[in-house]
């Protein structure tokens, strides 16, 4: 089971929920030797449970919310080409 708005996914194995991350945006507690994750397609998916762990005031439907790719953001935020 998986939440999937364009080509990003939060992915959910063994019930639990891993939400994904770019390189550039991984959260300043990310440690390699103590967070649970894993890469897939290019993106580090972190546990929620890592996160709310670190994070408290974490807020899970605005992730969702502004999850987004590239090809579905709004014209005025894409690099011109």
């Amino acid at each position: 089971m998986s939440y999937k708005k364009s080509q990003i996914q939060i992915l959910k194995l063994k019930n639990k929920t891993y939400l994904p991350h770019q390189l550039h945006q991984l959260p300043k507690y990310f440690n390699t030797s103590t967070t649970d994750y894993f890469n897939h397609k290019g993106y580090i998916y972190i546990s929620l449970s890592d996160i709310l762990e670190n994070n408290p005031y974490f807020n899970l439907q605005k992730f969702k919310d502004t999850l987004t790719f590239d090809k579905n953001m709004p014209q005025q935020y894409k690099l011109a080409k």
